[in-house]
């Protein structure tokens, strides 16, 4: 049996407090800086504390702030010509970010560097940060090239080179995006609901007549339940 194993808690901990002593900011530079780095510290300290303990974040200050940059008509585009929501038109940020996201899927040749690599899950949480601040998640989710890939993949589970793209590879990086997107859509949704039931947003649901065919344009439409 280790040393570590059938130890009490408290001789635990007072040897792990002794193990990450180096990592402690706060006595590091009392003990290297100057006196007013050392108050600084020690304040920076004592508001972390008290955030943690309060459950204050700066991150939700920053999305709010960033959302009242959001308002003018160019991040939303005009208004769906059916009333409904727009398909075919790419006059939404999320059309825009699926294009761009389209693209660094493409797998990159073997001297090359792919975007995560560049620049980490950066651009992944500005566009997502965007699209839900905006209130595009679900379109971007139901419309974007890449997951309609995806899915097309899965039923007929082709692997071809389409134009020197290996198409199983491009779909292994589509997958990789998706789940990276819906683990940073779930983190701004969690701090940008709030938890105030007065406070919680009213969901608007709005109902649809289904399509009419050209069959029976002509014909008088009756809804079904005025049939009887």
């Amino acid at each position: 049996m280790s040393p570590a194993e059938g130890e009490k808690p408290e001789t635990k901990q007072k040897r792990l407090e002794a193990k990450y002593a180096p990592l402690q900011i706060v006595a590091n530079i009392e003990r290297l800086g100057t006196a007013k780095q050392a108050m600084i510290a020690r304040e920076g300290d004592l508001l972390t504390r008290e955030r943690l303990c309060c459950g204050l974040s700066i991150f939700e200050v920053i999305l709010t702030r960033i959302q009242t940059f959001l308002e003018d008509p160019i991040w939303h585009g005009s208004p769906p010509a059916n009333g409904v929501m727009n398909v075919d038109e790419c006059t939404e940020f999320h059309r825009l970010w699926s294009a761009l996201q389209f693209v660094m899927c493409i797998p990159v040749g073997t001297n090359n560097f792919t975007v995560e690599q560049l620049f980490g899950e950066g651009l992944n949480w500005a566009g997502c940060c965007m699209i839900v601040l905006l209130g595009q998640q679900r379109r971007f989710e139901a419309l974007d090239f890449c997951y309609h890939i995806l899915r097309v993949q899965k039923v007929d589970g082709k692997d071809e080179l389409i134009k020197g793209i290996q198409l199983k590879r491009m779909v292994d990086r589509i997958r990789r995006f998706q789940v990276l997107n819906s683990q940073i859509f779930a983190v701004l949704n969690k701090y940008l609901k709030t938890s105030d039931p007065d406070n919680l947003p009213v969901e608007h649901v709005r109902c649809f007549q289904p399509p009419i065919h050209q069959s029976l344009a002509n014909q008088t439409y009756q809804r079904p339940d005025h049939l009887r």
